[in-house]
């Protein structure tokens, strides 16, 4: 980390890591994670670097699906990959924004309950996923294509 970045964007003054375990608010919910964070000692400034940032949110994620059920990001991928779809596929597929699917499986935003329901049955009954991708005209994957990343 260079020195530049470790300056308050305030007062200039150098600032310190904290790390302390806190509750955060991550969307709607509320959760309590390891925090890292810079603070100017001088005129008490608090803010994230880009890294810090996204770790924490990666870490609060991770404990709301945790806490609620849900499915880990690495389980959303592996039901898309089953279904043989593109991230951009899949959102179309669930009937989410662009780059949701993006999101949940690099951990940085949690899907909600109903999302995580639709992906379960969409694994656990093939038909389903099968009658939306009619529904939404998903093109069958290609039985010679490599699997989506």
């Amino acid at each position: 980390m260079s020195d530049s970045k470790k300056r308050c964007p305030t007062c200039d003054s150098k600032a310190s890591v904290v790390r302390e375990r806190r509750e955060m608010t991550f969307g709607r919910r509320h959760v309590v994670v390891d925090d890292e964070r810079m603070i100017c000692p001088d005129c008490k400034e608090s803010f994230y670097l880009p890294e810090q940032l996204e770790a924490v949110e990666r870490r609060a994620a991770e404990q709301i699906r945790r806490d609620e059920g849900l499915l880990t990001r690495d389980e959303i991928r592996a039901v898309r990959r089953r279904l043989g779809l593109t991230q951009a596929q899949f959102e179309q597929l669930l009937g989410v924004g662009p780059k949701t699917v993006v999101r949940w499986e690099r951990g940085s935003v949690c899907q909600n309950a109903s999302a995580d329901r639709l992906m379960r049955l969409v694994d656990a009954y093939p038909a389903n996923a099968q009658f939306l991708r009619t529904l939404h005209g998903i093109a069958p994957r290609d039985e010679g294509a490599s699997m989506p990343a």
